[in-house]
């Protein structure tokens, strides 16, 4: 079993279109995905999952991605957080300090996407 099959990611964004594409990206290069179209049931799964790793979308409904990751940070400590946006400039300046996240601008390629969730979760290195 290689490091990534034992890194749980959680994805969180509520364009259908692009959970999907990033849940199979993370999923094909071997990490164990859970996805959800609304941050208010991923934080609740969170939970449960216990994820590595949590991408999320900034601009949601119901719950933006800076506040699901103060949530995450709140409930799940070791779970590291990479957020993904058109809006990089907005989230920079919107975080709190202490808030501890990866900020990635959309368009992300896949071989960075893949990269940015090995290095959150330290998969790949060595145990």
């Amino acid at each position: 079993m290689t490091a990534s099959a034992r890194t749980r990611v959680l994805v969180v964004d509520d364009d259908v279109s692009v959970a999907d594409t990033v849940a199979l990206v993370l999923d094909r290069a071997g990490f164990r995905v859970a996805k959800f179209y609304d941050a208010l049931l991923a934080a609740q799964y969170a939970l449960e999952f216990q994820p590595h790793t949590v991408i999320t979308d900034y601009s949601m409904p119901h719950m933006n991605g800076l506040e699901l990751a103060t949530w995450l940070q709140k409930h799940c400590p070791d779970c590291k957080i990479v957020i993904i946006t058109g809006e990089a400039a907005t989230v920079a300046e919107k975080a709190h300090d202490g808030l501890k996240f990866v900020l990635l601008q959309k368009p992300v390629s896949s071989c960075v996407l893949i990269a940015a969730v090995k290095r959150a979760s330290g998969a790949g290195r060595s145990s």
